[in-house]
């Protein structure tokens, strides 16, 4: 009887861990729920701005172009939430990507008022996020995707995840 007992006590912290982890899930998916359906309309917003901006005769070119990229930023995010609802995971290569798009639209719009202290930052800035997507994408492919091993066919022995191959002398 005590080995019952014991028993059913240590399995229903188990019990109430996964109510309260699948309670948090749906939160969660609450929360990206409503942060997906707040950039669809703020996405349609700026597409109606940018609209009525682009009837206007005394609009820059400029404002249009930063509008442009302001309603492809926010397409961005909006895929990357759907993703995130979709397959549960954060797509970082499409993060980093809207980030550097972003950047950009800022560097488009405030350029010509920068100084040197602000073209080096936003030059580091801009170096870092193309590191950060070239390379997981490019560098870290596993042997059995590197193209030059399967043209000079070499194989490795076992799976290691190496950069570039290692031929042996005969």
């Amino acid at each position: 009887m005590e080995k019952e007992e014991k028993q059913s006590t240590v399995l229903e912290p188990a019990k109430l861990h996964k109510k309260l982890g699948a309670i948090l899930e749906f939160i969660e998916d609450l929360i990206v729920l409503v942060l997906t359906i707040f950039i669809f309309i703020i996405s349609l917003v700026a597409i109606f701005d940018m609209g009525i901006s682009l009837l206007k005769k005394d609009t820059k070119v400029y404002t249009l172009i930063a509008k442009f990229i302001y309603v492809f930023i926010l397409i961005e995010l909006f895929r990357l939430t759907i993703i995130y609802l979709k397959e549960r995971r954060i797509d970082t290569s499409l993060m980093v990507k809207t980030t550097l798009i972003a950047v950009l639209r800022e560097i488009i719009i405030k350029a010509p008022s920068f100084k040197l202290p602000e073209y080096i930052g936003v030059s580091v800035l801009t170096t870092t996020l193309a590191l950060m997507y070239y390379i997981p994408k490019y560098i870290f492919i596993s042997e059995s995707k590197f193209e030059l091993r399967e043209r000079f066919g070499y194989k490795p022995k076992t799976a290691t995840r190496r950069l570039f191959p290692i031929r042996r002398r005969k």
